[in-house]
């Protein structure tokens, strides 16, 4: 396996190593790993792998059709995915014209370990706020938790929250068994 290379136009020719050489070293790569598995539910090893508090992507569509994509705290929770906006933003308004979303979630150690799921987002009937404090709580380290209850105070409180639920119609995931 090469662990090195050359990168061409920098001064003296100098060798680095590229950013995933040496976790590539400690993992399964993509090809032992096998091919991506697709179904359409969550299974019990996708689950425990959304049950990390992983950065994702949430994908809703604008009127045009082109996809608008956001950085999204999420919760995995009785084969849906949870995720918290507020009614002012466009992936709100986007769902309420046209419910059709997809989901990307990848370990941050290992990019051959990942989730897609597309489906359907609805309106979930729960607590905002309290789903929210408890996103907080799951992404936040304790001493960043003051300073996003100030911030969240700043923008007017939590009275526009809702959460949203996407049903999976299709589960694709890689690397994880």
């Amino acid at each position: 396996m090469v662990t090195r290379r050359r990168v061409l136009g920098t001064a003296l020719g100098a060798l680095v190593t590229p950013p995933f050489a040496a976790a590539a070293d400690e993992r399964t790569n993509a090809r032992a790993s096998g091919p991506a598995v697709e179904g359409r539910s969550i299974t019990p090893a996708v689950a425990a792998f959304l049950g990390r508090p992983l950065a994702s992507q949430l994908v809703t569509l604008n009127t045009k059709g082109d996809p608008q994509i956001t950085m999204m705290w999420f919760r995995y929770e009785d084969g849906g995915l949870l995720f918290t906006t507020t009614t002012k933003r466009i992936k709100f308004r986007n769902q309420q014209r046209d419910p059709r979303a997809a989901f990307c979630a990848a370990d941050p150690a290992d990019m051959y370990r990942w989730v897609t799921v597309t489906g359907t987002l609805s309106i979930d009937g729960r607590d905002p706020r309290a789903f929210y404090r408890g996103l907080a709580e799951r992404y936040l380290a304790p001493d960043a938790l003051a300073a996003w209850q100030a911030r969240v105070a700043a923008e007017g409180g939590m009275d526009d929250r809702t959460v949203l639920r996407l049903t999976p119609k299709r589960v694709r995931a890689m690397g994880l068994g």
